[in-house]
C-alpha cells in the first residue's frame, strides 16, 4: 500500500510533494503598516495617488481627519498568496494630528512595530517650515516607540532589541563608521521633500544649508532622505527625466520597504548627494564625515552637529511667528468649511434653522421677563393681602385669640363648613414668598381654641 502511495505521478506522491514544499516556504511577513504624515498642503495625498496610481490624471482632494487606502501585492515568500499594506494619511490640523500621534491605538501600536513604515512629507517651497516639521515628527515617533518598547521589556519581550538590530545590521552593517552613533529606531523612517522644483531657482548657498542640514537630520535618525518635484506635472506626462527618476525612485523604496522589509538591504540605481540636484540617499548610505560641520569640528558629537546645523538653518530660514495664529484660534472656534465642500440646498437649510433658532432664543428671553414680571406682582398682592388680613383679624373670635402676626400664620375661614360648624386650616404665609411648608387639610370639626396656636 505505501509503495503505491509513493509511485511517482500519483495523485497521493503529489499531494505529499505539495505538502512538503508550504513546509519549506518560510511564513508571510505579514501585514503592512505605513503612516504619512506632515503640514497640509505639503503634498501627502498627492504623494499616496502618484505611488498607488502612477498613471493617474486627477489630482487628489486634499484630505480632512484620518484617511485609509491600502494596497496588495503578490507575495515574494507564496506567489499564491498576496500582502495587504495598511496605508494611512494624517491630514488636518495640528491639533488632530497630535492627538493621532499621542494615542496608543493608531499610531505605531505594539501590532505594527515589525513592519511599520512613516513618511515625512516636508514642504520644500516653505523652508521656514521644514526643520520644524521634520524634527516634530522625528520626536513624535521616537516618543511612540519609546513607549511601546517600554511596554514590551516590562513584559520581559526582546523584540525591540531585534528590531533596532535588524536595522543596524542591514542598513549600516559592520564596517559603516558611524553605525554606533546613529540612533536606530527599529522601524522605517523616510523624509520626502516634495516641491523641489519651488526651490531649484534659490541660491546655491542656502540650497547648501538646506541639503546639509537634512542629510545630517535624516542620517543621524537611520532615515532616507528623497527629494520629489512636479508631482502633478508626472501625472500629466510634462514632468522632465529628473522628476520621473526621483518619482520612481521613491515607488521602488517604498516598495521595498513596505512588501519586502527590513529584512533586506535596499537599493537605489542612481544615488544622489549633491546639493546643486534633487537628493535622494537611502539610510545608511550617507556619512558624518561627508556631511561635516557649520564650524568645522569633527568630534562624534552628533547632538552638537546637529544644534549647529540648526542654528544656522534658522538664521537663514527664520520660522513663522505661530503666536498669533494660535491666539486667533483661541479667540475663535467657529467652524470653517472650505469652498469645496459648500452646498447651496444644505447652506440653504441651515441658515434657515439658524434664524429658526435665534427666533427661539428671542422668544425664551421674553417669556423669561414675562415670568419674572408676574412673580413680582404676586409677591406685591400676598405682601398686601397679609397686611389687610392681620389688621381685621378675619376668621378668629377674638384680637387675643388669634395667631401672633410674627408667627407668620393666618386663620383664615374655610369653605364648605356644613350644619354651622366653622371649619378653620392653617395657612403659613411664608409659602407665598417660597418657602415650603406642610399643608394641613380642613377637618370638619369645633373651631380651635387659642390654645391650639399657641
Amino acid at each position: 500500500m505505501q509503495s503505491s502511495i509513493r509511485t511517482p505521478g500519483c495523485i497521493w506522491a503529489k499531494l505529499i510533494e505539495q505538502n512538503n514544499e508550504k513546509a519549506r516556504k518560510p511564513e508571510s511577513k505579514g501585514d503592512a503598516y505605513v503612516f504619512f504624515v506632515g503640514p497640509r498642503n505639503s503634498g501627502k495625498s498627492t504623494l499616496i495617488n502618484r505611488f498607488l496610481y502612477p498613471n493617474r490624471l486627477e489630482i487628489p482632494k486634499p484630505s480632512e481627519g484620518l484617511e485609509y487606502t491600502y494596497a496588495r501585492k503578490p507575495s515574494s515568500y507564496d506567489h499564491e498568496r498576496k500582502d495587504l499594506a495598511h496605508i494611512w494619511e494624517v491630514g488636518g490640523s495640528q491639533e488632530f494630528a497630535e492627538e493621532i500621534s499621542k494615542g496608543d491605538q493608531m499610531f505605531l501600536t505594539a501590532k505594527q512595530l515589525s513592519t511599520a513604515v512613516v513618511v515625512v512629507v516636508i514642504d520644500l517651497s516653505d523652508p521656514s517650515s521644514v526643520l520644524s516639521t521634520a524634527l516634530y515628527w522625528i520626536d513624535q515617533v521616537k516618543k511612540r516607540l519609546g513607549s511601546a518598547y517600554e511596554k514590551f521589556a516590562k513584559r520581559g519581550f526582546d523584540l525591540p532589541e531585534k528590531l533596532k538590530d535588524r536595522a543596524k545590521n542591514k542598513l549600516f552593517g559592520k564596517e559603516h563608521r558611524d553605525k554606533d552613533l546613529v540612533y536606530h529606531s527599529g522601524i522605517s523612517l523616510v523624509l520626502a521633500a516634495t516641491k523641489y522644483d519651488m526651490l531649484s531657482e534659490m541660491d546655491p548657498e542656502m540650497k547648501k544649508v538646506v541639503a546639509r542640514t537634512l542629510r545630517f537630520l535624516a542620517h543621524a535618525n537611520g532615515a532616507h532622505l528623497m527629494y520629489m518635484s512636479n508631482l502633478h506635472a508626472n501625472a500629466e506626462g510634462r514632468s522632465s527625466s529628473q522628476d520621473k527618476t526621483c518619482l520612481d525612485s521613491f515607488t521602488k523604496l517604498m516598495n521595498h520597504l513596505i512588501f519586502t522589509g527590513l529584512d533586506k538591504k535596499p537599493t537605489l540605481k542612481t544615488p544622489q548627494l549633491d546639493h546643486q540636484l534633487p537628493l535622494m540617499i537611502l539610510a545608511g548610505s550617507d556619512k558624518f564625515s561627508d556631511i561635516g560641520r557649520p564650524k568645522g569640528a569633527v568630534d562624534d558629537n552628533v547632538a552638537a552637529g546637529l544644534q549647529e546645523w540648526c542654528e544656522l538653518y534658522e538664521k537663514m530660514f527664520p520660522p513663522k511667528d505661530t503666536s498669533s495664529t494660535a491666539a486667533s484660534k483661541k479667540k475663535s472656534s467657529k467652524l470653517i468649511i472650505d469652498d469645496q465642500f459648500k452646498d447651496e440646498e444644505i447652506d440653504s437649510i441651515k441658515e434657515r434653522k439658524m434664524s429658526e433658532l435665534e427666533v427661539f432664543r428671542k422668544d425664551q428671553e421674553i417669556a423669561k421677563e414675562v415670568a419674572r414680571k408676574h412673580l413680582l406682582m404676586a409677591k406685591a398682592q400676598a405682601q398686601a393681602s397679609n397686611k389687610e388680613t392681620g389688621t381685621n383679624g378675619v376668621g378668629t373670635k377674638s384680637n387675643n385669640a388669634g395667631p401672633k402676626a410674627s408667627s407668620g400664620k393666618v386663620a383664615v375661614p374655610a369653605l364648605g363648613a356644613t350644619n354651622g360648624v366653622t371649619a378653620n386650616k392653617v395657612v403659613n404665609s411664608s409659602a407665598i414668598s417660597g418657602q415650603k411648608t406642610a399643608s394641613v387639610k380642613p377637618k370638619t370639626q369645633a373651631a380651635p381654641t387659642a390654645a391650639a396656636f399657641s
